[in-house]
């Protein structure tokens, strides 16, 4: 009972010198996101009776993306939307655009800027794989089969539901490459936050990687007219409310946003989910030095010192030698101090509880 009820004998806490750059470092948290967004905004007419894409799915040259009236609505890559319908040795960009594409698919050899019969056959091979109906040579190809978007993009978020068109977008995707978005934990970039500084993210290792500063702006820009059978199209680069990540003041009507920092981890952002920690390094010494954390430190006679323990005993003894080191402290930062004195990386200090 006296045993039980006395506290027990105190144990000797101990650190381990290290060497190394003493950095000044602030966390972050991050989220992985895409470039850009743009929605899949169809503006003719009517209901779309079926939605044939899913979170994840990749759109580009002749992806099937939904049905229009029973119809194919199917996305084309390029800068230069479907005007008109399209007829046997029409030319012009639009005649351009619907070649290119399908040379890009692998349908056809490379076409001029003009409908050809060749075209006309590569359009009914990719209607044919996907179901539908040919259209014959004495026939307009219809504008409004096409959806123009700026470049292939992924599909982030669920599409919507079949229904009416004016309901909303199809669906929305995401350009460019995966970067991470990161603030302060509080919401809000550190003020000392700059382009150039390193972030290491321990979920993915000790890779450091070179931040860009920049601002999160809400992008309002005004669309392309769209496609009906008037030869309307919306051309994928319409969109509101589209992320722009680029450090300035987006397109017309956006303003400057929150201060953010962007990495590129390349392939690895596809791993992360949700938000991530993150340290951002704001300052770093220029060459490795001892580092002993600063609950080893105390002051006797005016001079900071440490105590190194020594190794246990052989002979089985829990008592260790211990040795007083006078140390000069460098500079110090989150909780390390770089020192000089007499000791050795690997050397094992106590932890002072209090001042002596």
């Amino acid at each position: 009972k006296d045993a039980e009820a006395a506290p027990p004998d105190p144990s000797t806490i101990t650190a381990t010198v290290t060497r190394e750059k003493l950095r000044t470092t602030v966390p972050l948290t991050c989220t992985a996101n895409y470039a850009t967004s743009t929605p899949l905004r169809y503006s003719g007419e009517g209901q779309y009776t079926a939605i044939t894409i899913k979170h994840g799915d990749t759109v580009g040259n002749g992806t099937l993306i939904a049905e229009v009236n029973g119809e194919p609505l199917i996305t084309l890559t390029g800068g230069f939307a479907l005007y008109r319908d399209l007829k046997l040795d029409d030319s012009g960009p639009d005649a351009a655009l619907l070649n290119e594409a399908l040379t890009a698919m692998g349908r056809q050899g490379p076409q001029p800027a003009r409908i050809t019969e060749d075209t006309y056959e590569a359009l009914n091979n990719l209607l044919d794989s996907l179901g539908y109906a040919h259209v014959k040579t004495d026939q307009p190809i219809p504008a409004r089969y096409f959806l123009i978007i700026n470049r292939a993009g992924v599909v982030t978020g669920n599409p919507r539901a079949t229904g009416a068109i004016a309901d909303g977008p199809v669906a929305t995707i995401a350009e460019g490459s995966k970067t991470l978005s990161c603030t302060g934990t509080t919401g809000r970039l550190t003020p000392e936050a700059r382009s150039g500084q390193k972030v290491t993210v321990p979920s993915l290792g000790d890779t450091e990687y070179v931040a860009t500063l920049g601002y999160k702006n809400t992008t309002e820009a005004a669309g392309a007219a769209g496609n009906s059978q008037a030869g309307r199209q919306a051309n994928g680069a319409e969109g509101a409310a589209g992320s722009n990540l680029n450090g300035a003041a987006g397109a017309v009507g956006s303003t400057e946003g929150e201060r953010i920092l962007t990495l590129d981890v390349g392939d690895k952002a596809d791993s992360l989910r949700g938000a991530v920690n993150a340290e951002l390094t704001l300052e770093e010494t220029p060459e490795a030095h001892l580092v002993v954390p600063s609950s080893a430190l105390y002051t006797r006679d005016g001079q900071t010192r440490v105590i190194v323990i020594g190794p246990e005993s052989s002979n089985g003894s829990k008592a260790r030698e211990e040795r007083e080191v006078t140390v000069t402290v460098i500079s110090n930062a989150n909780g390390k101090n770089a020192v000089t004195g007499d000791l050795h990386e690997g050397d094992s200090v106590k932890i002072m509880r209090e001042k002596k």
